[in-house]
């Protein structure tokens, strides 16, 4: 897979959160938007499994507080 631009990746997360472009930076954190709560933090985790070819370990995903936390499990 090739590599995943930051801006692609914000414009990627805003989809799912359904939030305007430009909402979100890669610090960005769990519960700072209205949008990102307990279940919306999961369903991110299975759309950036999804969207980009990656598995997140099960484990992993509670201590992803922020987008970054999911871009940087991104190739490059």
């Amino acid at each position: 897979m090739e590599t995943v631009s930051e801006q692609d990746f914000l414009s990627f997360a805003g989809r799912v959160f359904g939030v305007a472009p430009g909402t979100l930076a890669l610090d960005t954190a769990y519960e700072t938007i209205p949008e990102w709560d307990s279940v919306m933090h999961l369903r991110l985790a299975m759309e950036v499994e999804a969207a980009y070819a990656v598995r997140l370990p099960f484990e992993l995903v509670p201590e992803m507080k922020t987008l970054r936390d999911f871009y940087e499990r991104l190739p490059r």
